[in-house]
């Protein structure tokens, strides 16, 4: 079992859930408004000065394969310029135990 945490842009969100549902992603959970500053990527703090906020997007994939397949299809969608600009990562965790 796999954890795939991904954190974009709200910007993007749109784009990235259209990503989970079309790959048949049934497991998740989304943060909204969640704060931060990455190297490389732009901080949004949500007030004047570093407006916009993230998203936070955990998601939970039994089969490991399905996990790589979904973080090989976001590296695709960051090409694209306007999601590269606007901030979008991922990272693939071992989840170890479910109760």
């Amino acid at each position: 079992m796999k954890f795939v945490w991904i954190f974009c842009n709200e910007s993007i969100s749109p784009e990235v859930m259209d990503l989970l549902e079309t790959l048949d992603v049934e497991g998740y959970t989304v943060w909204r408004h969640v704060l931060g500053s990455h190297r490389g990527c732009r901080t949004h703090w949500g007030d004047e000065v570093w407006p916009g906020t993230n998203w936070a997007i955990l998601v939970v994939e039994e089969v490991e394969g399905k996990a790589w397949h979904l973080l090989e299809e976001i590296r695709k969608m960051k090409q694209r310029p306007e999601i590269k600009h606007a901030g979008l990562r991922a990272f693939v965790q071992n989840a170890e135990e479910r109760i």
